[in-house]
């Protein structure tokens, strides 16, 4: 793939049980195959990660997989999850050319397929398109 698009994935965290912000926890966001990055929660809990839109491949419908950490060491693992983007993101970011190969395999897959793997799964909202990257963002009880 020669030409890719931006993605800046914004997560909030709030309180499972209270809906409250939540402040302080590392967050580790990464795509299969890079190291990724780790941010802190702000105070109104929110991490902002710029990034690509990924790919997908044959039999994965295209995510991102996060954790959420108690400290920024990210060694202490609160929750997990998969972040999946929604078809009609995909099908205006699979228009571009670098992407004709995520094009033909988006249409053989579904969300469901994610799941395979283990583990929750987050649908984003996705804003943006070709020309001006996407944003995908999440509200994440903790």
């Amino acid at each position: 793939m020669t030409e890719t698009l931006p993605l800046t994935v914004k997560l909030r965290l709030t309180s499972a049980n209270s809906g409250r912000p939540v402040a302080g926890r590392a967050v580790r966001l990464w795509h299969c195959d890079g190291p990724g990055g780790v941010q802190a929660s702000d105070d109104a809990g929110w991490v902002t990660f710029a990034g690509v839109f990924p790919a997908t491949h044959a039999g994965r419908w295209p995510h991102l997989h996060f954790g959420v950490y108690a400290s920024t060491d990210a060694t202490d693992v609160l929750y997990t999850s998969k972040l999946a983007l929604p078809g009609d993101a995909c099908e205006r970011a699979y228009a571009v050319a670098g992407y004709a190969d995520s094009r033909r395999d988006l249409a053989r897959t579904s969300p469901v397929d994610v799941l395979s793997g283990g583990g929750a799964l987050e649908m984003a909202s996705v804003t943006g398109d070709a020309v001006r990257g996407f944003v995908a963002t999440r509200t994440v009880g903790v």
